[in-house]
């Protein structure tokens, strides 16, 4: 009965995810079009950003889903879901406006880390399943590990970034959006986004083997 609960909830779970990410890209999709088809290149970086926090919330939600999401349901992370892709639909529909987008940007960023904290939570109270058998206990650390690394650094640094933009495009506008310096700023998001996303799939390549081996799934 458990292992049916089980895939219940990771099967919404799924669902949910596709959902609220595919609602993202279709915003982002929308917002875009305009700025292709009037050939504005100036913010066709914004749309490869969005599209790039698109794949890698999908991603680290895929990986967080299959590595420990198990019954009962839990409402509030569920909740934390759709608020982030809130955030990622108003950031999406002012691309063509940098500040507005990295002050959306720092907010998606807060509710990241609301997300990366509660499932940490909820790693810790799946200690005892997850850690039944010796390759449990190594794809627990491998989750712990990760989560660690991502709250004590990724967030952080991704606070600081956006903030820091926030602060020079709206204290320099001559600069950064006048003489378009915020293509800096945008280059710069891309490139942490790619090395965030690269991350994400080295680990889930060695998750997938940490969890075939501890037969979670």
């Amino acid at each position: 009965m458990n292992e049916k609960l089980d895939q219940v909830v990771i099967d919404i779970e799924f669902l949910l995810i596709s959902v609220v990410q595919g609602v993202a890209l279709a915003a982002l999709a929308s917002s875009a079009t305009p700025v292709v088809a009037s050939l504005k290149f100036e913010y066709w970086p914004y749309i490869i950003s969005g599209f790039l926090f698109i794949l890698i919330f999908w991603s680290q939600a895929i990986m967080h889903v299959i590595g420990f999401i198990r019954w009962p349901i839990d409402m509030i992370h569920n909740f934390i879901y759709f608020l982030a892709s809130l955030i990622e639909v108003i950031a999406f529909s002012e691309m063509e406006n940098p500040l507005f987008w990295f002050m959306a940007i720092f907010i998606f960023v807060v509710v990241s880390a609301l997300l990366y904290l509660y499932d940490f939570k909820m790693m810790n109270e799946r200690k005892q399943i997850l850690s039944k058998t010796l390759p449990g206990k190594e794809l627990f650390n491998d989750l712990i590990k990760e989560q660690s690394f991502y709250i004590r650094f990724v967030v952080p640094s991704g606070l600081i970034f956006n903030l820091g933009c926030i602060l020079l495009i709206h204290r320099y506008p001559a600069i950064f959006i006048e003489q378009h310096f915020h293509l800096i700023l945008i280059g710069l998001q891309i490139f942490f986004a790619l090395g965030i996303l690269f991350s994400s799939l080295k680990t889930f390549n060695r998750r997938l083997k940490l969890i075939q081996k501890s037969e979670l799934i």
